[in-house]
């Protein structure tokens, strides 16, 4: 094993020296945008004397259907180079970019002319993102911001930080490339005009991320000789949820479905498609009201979900009873009173008006397991007296966009406005019944903000504002806990989880005592990870044995002595999630049955609790109901995004129907009764770097910066519905969607929906602000095959000053011409400025302090919809002025 990897080791670096030359284009000629689409720019790298040197990614290996997205590590980047720019500056001018297969296979650059370009309807390339590193930057894997949708959902995200004693270096030490980086990319440019460039310091490694999707029907074949089969595109199995449901069009089409990632019977596939396979549950979620007069707006609106919130809430009873009234002397809605006996008595009032919700110091609650654990706790509070308690730095609330009651921007990343905002967040909180929490959320405009929310969710980590980031609304007390289980063997209960990844706050009991852990701390090995002992905040009252049976009595207070230790709070959550366990003897150790439950605090025994609706909840599952997750994303309100006013279903869980959250790494995008091949397509990830040296002494080029914003506004994704619902087939996503009316979002000429002169276009818009900025370069990033235009415009006069029109150019099929020339497959030329009328491109513009811009997308939806569509602007940029008429302000 050493020897061979000694010998690919020796292959691969042979490989990443080739092709350190001046030459022509790599993917041969492009086009830009500057004022018109196909301005007179000179795209060809070598006849400006820059010179390129190529690289290759490790191999990719995938069947038919299969995502492959996860990091491919740091690769070297060729000797000489490295040499060359030790301690120099290299200018990046641009990248091209293309996926290969090779000869030999495994062996990539050892015969570069024998590479063949894979087809982008093999594998089709959702996105990428690339980084370079010098000797003074290595990547790092952090967690991700909350909302950060560079992460694209995941908790945490790579990125290139400086090394000790590099911060202060006059260049960039790293560089990151992610332009038109989709299916677009081949034949999109990505360079800049003279003078311009990505600037990094002794560069010596770069490093890939790529998303791919392989949609190669393996009747085709998967070789290099198979190249020229099928080149009329020939799709391949699909799920049934592919397409929102109406299938392959009978006269042909030039794409697969599954690269827009429809959620499927194996995972997240929606109940109109697969109505038993358990793979998204939509439920309402109901809550006891621990404090305040009534459920604020959020009443159980009807008997027969109130008789059916006591199982969701865990109120533990040997016999419910259920009764409907109409008594304005009760509290209306919905509530229960549990009494000593074991009896749970739920009433729905159906009066229009009704009496205060109860509310008194002590809270108690009692669930007995499946498994025979039994849990139930006493919470005792000290006062009446609401105080808001902050957690350490580098937490929020994973449900931070969900039922925002109030949001606090901070004017400023300083440490003055950010206290500023959450103390105003916690003023807030404290005098609202509905507010139980203020978390931190990073917005896309790089400001932070504290959001009031109802409910907090799983709690995730990042790497922080500071100490605060969430601020609980809670009151001082005890908490008295008892739990009981089999006496010959260790039972533990894990509070505020669902599953051991949640990394719970653990008590662990056995014949010994109990011992605090935070468990599921191994990252991929959560499942069946001990975790940590926990300093001692417990006091062991008692620890008995009763025939088989062990119980335990233990206190300690509300509030957890570190953020590894559970809060308890029957204000801001007095229902709780909780798992249990139980082991084969008294050594903790792997567990022998387990469970997941949920318990809630209620008032004294004989006194009523008001539950309340806390709306729609959706979770993503795999089949049978395993491994679930759900989530809301800020998608942004009108007048700023369209997202939210047109109810788009990427939002939220409930609505999903595809996208990233379905396309995990190594998944099927089939479903489960459909066969897998086993057949592997291997490819790699080939680049191209253009770049000459960088002058010091006479600066040569002016670095530029990246640039982003979303169209489709901190969702990361969205989806562009059919224009119209069909028959007995519903639009997944808009349940009940009415036949004959336009779906959110979409405008339609012509007799619609099934004249032939019908045309219907899909329309987000989205609007911010930036200050002192000058744009060099701007690139959409736009799927095929329904991409129409992405225009970028200027506001501040009140009137649209076109920036970039992003228009797409649509292969013709015409592959023995041009083997990038895909039919229904794009390229998006991007918009380049230079003050040098040679370059043949608009001037500059400056952007001036809180100047007004506007990004419209449009696609075409007439007939068929598309998932997780994307609208991104990808742009560099300077911050300085070019003359004394362009100021800097602030």
């Amino acid at each position: 094993m050493a020897e061979s990897k000694s010998v690919l080791g020796a292959v691969m670096a042979l490989a990443l020296i080739a092709g350190l030359t001046a030459a022509e284009n790599m993917n041969g000629k492009y086009t830009v945008w500057s004022g018109k689409l196909g301005a007179p720019f000179n795209d060809d790298y070598a006849s400006k004397g820059h010179e390129y040197f190529d690289v290759w990614a490790p191999e990719i290996a995938t069947q038919y259907g299969q995502v492959f997205w996860t990091d491919q590590h740091n690769q070297p980047l060729p000797p000489h180079i490295v040499e060359r720019f030790k301690g120099k500056t290299m200018a990046i001018t641009g990248y091209e970019q293309d996926q290969v297969m090779v000869s030999p296979v495994g062996q990539p650059g050892v015969n570069p002319d024998k590479d063949v370009s894979v087809p982008i309807n093999w594998a089709y390339n959702h996105h990428y993102m690339a980084w370079m590193t010098g000797a003074g930057s290595e990547m790092k894997k952090v967690y991700a911001a909350p909302g950060d949708t560079m992460a694209h959902g995941a908790k945490t995200k790579w990125v290139a930080v400086n090394k000790p004693g590099w911060e202060d270096s006059d260049q960039p030490t790293s560089q990151m490339f992610s332009e038109g980086n989709g299916g677009e990319s081949r034949k999109s440019f990505h360079g800049y005009p003279n003078g311009f460039a990505q600037l990094i310091e002794s560069p010596e490694t770069w490093h890939i991320t790529p998303m791919q999707i392989d949609t190669r029907n393996r009747d085709c074949g998967v070789t290099p000789n198979d190249v020229n089969n099928c080149t009329q595109f020939t799709p391949g199995p699909e799920p049934k949820q592919a397409r929102y449901g109406l299938g392959i069009p009978k006269e042909g089409t030039n794409y697969s479905g599954i690269l827009e990632c429809p959620c499927n019977s194996r995972y997240g596939g929606d109940p109109e498609f697969y109505p038993t396979a358990g793979t998204k549950i939509v439920q309402h979620d109901y809550s006891v009201l621990a404090a305040g007069d009534d459920c604020g707006g959020a009443d159980v609106s009807d008997a027969t979900s109130c008789f059916s919130s006591g199982a969701v809430l865990g109120v533990n009873a040997t016999e419910f009873i259920n009764m409907t009234i109409s008594d304005p002397s009760m509290p209306k809605g919905c509530s229960v009173t549990a009494f000593a006996n074991g009896t749970a008595v739920v009433t729905f009032n159906s009066a229009s008006t009704g009496a205060k919700c109860p509310s008194g110091l002590d809270h108690f609650a009692a669930f007995e397991t499946s498994i025979g654990v039994k849990l139930s706790m006493v919470l005792e509070q000290q006062s009446a007296d609401y105080t808001m308690s902050r957690s350490a730095k580098g937490l929020y609330c994973e449900d931070n966009h969900n039922g925002i009651l109030n949001s606090f921007v901070a004017k400023s990343n300083s440490t003055a406005d950010e206290s500023a905002a959450l103390e105003k967040c916690e003023a807030f909180c404290l005098q609202n019944a509905q507010c139980r929490y203020c978390s931190v959320d990073k917005m896309n405009s790089g400001q932070d903000r504290w959001t009031a929310i109802p409910e907090c969710g799983t709690i995730g980590k990042w790497a922080g504002v500071m100490v605060g980031d969430i601020s609980a609304k809670g009151l001082q007390g005890n908490a008295t806990i008892t739990i009981s289980g089999p006496a010959n063997a260790w039972f533990a209960v894990g509070f505020n989880a669902k599953v051991m990844s949640d990394q719970p706050y653990t008590l662990v009991v056995n014949s010994s005592g109990v011992v605090e852990r935070q468990i599921g701390t191994c990252g991929s090995e959560a499942e069946h990870c001990p975790g940590d002992v926990l300093d001692t905040s417990i006091t062991v009252l008692s620890n008995t044995v009763s025939g088989n049976v062990r119980t335990v009595v233990v206190q300690r207070g509300f509030v957890g002595i570190s953020n590894r230790h559970y809060t308890f709070n029957p204000l801001a959550q007095p229902t709780i999630n909780f798992i249990s366990a139980v082991g084969s003897s008294q050594a903790f150790a792997y567990h022998a049955a387990h469970s997941s439950n949920t318990i809630s605090m209620l008032n004294a025994p004989g006194t009523e609790s008001c539950i309340c609706d806390t709306g729609s909840n959706g979770q993503l599952c795999n089949t049978n109901m395993t491994g679930c997750r759900s989530f809301v994303k800020n998608c942004v309100a009108a007048p700023a995004g369209s997202l939210l006013q047109q109810r788009n279903p990427t939002c939220n869980s409930g609505q999903y129907s595809g996208g990233l959250s379905c396309c995990g790494h190594l998944r099927i995008m089939l479903d489960d009764d459909q066969i897998v091949e086993p057949t592997l397509l291997r490819y790699h990830m080939k680049f191209r770097f253009w770049f000459q040296e960088y002058n010091a002494t006479k600066p040569s080029h002016y670095d530029l910066p990246r640039i982003y914003q979303q169209t489709e506004a901190d969702a990361g994704e969205y989806d562009i519905p059919p224009a119209f619902a069909k028959p007995n087939l519903p639009v997944v996503g808009y349940k009940n969607w009415p036949v004959g009316k336009p779906t959110p979002g979409t405008t339609c000429t012509g007799t619609c929906p099934d004249g032939p002169d019908c045309e219907c276009i899909h329309e987000i818009v989205y609007k911010w602000t930036v200050s002192n900025m000058r744009l060099i370069y701007a690139g959409g990033h736009c799927h095929a095959p329904a991409c129409k235009e992405i225009v970028l415009y200027e506001n501040s006069t009140g009137k649209l000053n076109l920036l970039c029109h992003q228009l797409p150019v649509y292969g013709t099929g015409n592959v023995a011409k041009d083997k990038y020339d895909e039919a229904g497959y794009l390229a998006l030329p991007p918009c380049l400025w230079s003050d040098d009328p040679s370059e043949g491109l608009q001037p500059t513009v400056w952007l001036g302090p809180n100047t007004p811009l506007v990004s419209i997308k449009r696609n075409y939806n007439t007939k068929m919809g598309h998932f997780g569509e994307m609208a991104s602007w990808q742009m560099r940029g300077v911050f300085f002025p070019n003359n004394k008429t362009e100021t800097v302000q602030f």
